[in-house]
């Protein structure tokens, strides 16, 4: 991947850090996700319908003026067409960088946390577009795996207990960052060819 390519998802974070909107959004790994997990949704989900869940709730979703807006609504487009273009191809998604997001004690850092948890939170709000996938197998396989495996690496106060005897049974968190990238890839792919075949 070039470094361009690299750049448009730490661009991103960047910007979203640095914006005069950032306490009223969402941690920005959180946004990132988030939009992930739109992107692989089986049908193509307008933005209109998404974007003011980056905010946090309750928050006051403004721009100081136009072009405040206008660099907002950008940074999020070309973070949708990155996306779009790496899931065509089933390409890993390797700016995300997900190495970084273990410490050096083995633990997951907070970029971790709210990656899995925004990723999450979009597969919970448009699980009706995700139930196009339960006549394909592989597919339906593909999700279950992302979600227990982003499960694991979501922060939760509160476990079920039997959800521990699963976290146990599968990789631990190191394995699952470095296969999480082409994981994700395929599953938008997966969905996307699901989809192209249900039409």
């Amino acid at each position: 991947m070039s470094d361009h390519k690299i750049c448009i998802f730490k661009e991103f974070i960047d910007y979203n850090e640095n914006c005069q909107q950032s306490q009223q959004l969402h941690p920005s790994y959180y946004q990132l996700g988030f939009i992930c997990s739109v992107q692989a949704i089986p049908e193509i989900v307008d933005l209109e319908q998404w974007l003011t869940y980056l905010w946090q709730e309750g928050a006051d979703i403004s721009f100081e003026n136009e072009l405040q807006a206008a660099e907002f609504a950008n940074n999020v487009l070309k973070l949708v067409a990155e996306l779009e273009r790496l899931y065509e191809q089933a390409t890993p998604l390797n700016a995300l960088d997900c190495d970084s997001w273990i410490r050096r004690d083995q633990t997951l850092s907070n970029d971790a946390h709210f990656f899995s948890a925004g990723f999450l939170a979009a597969i919970e709000l448009f699980n009706a577009q995700w139930l196009m996938l339960e006549d394909d197998p592989e597919a339906q396989n593909l999700l279950q795996t992302t979600i227990l495996l982003l499960t694991k690496m979501a922060p939760s106060e509160t476990i079920d207990p039997a959800l521990i005897e699963v976290f146990e049974q599968l990789p631990d968190v190191a394995e699952i960052v470095k296969i999480l990238p082409q994981l994700i890839s395929n599953l938008a792919y997966s969905a996307a060819s699901t989809n192209t075949e249900q039409q």
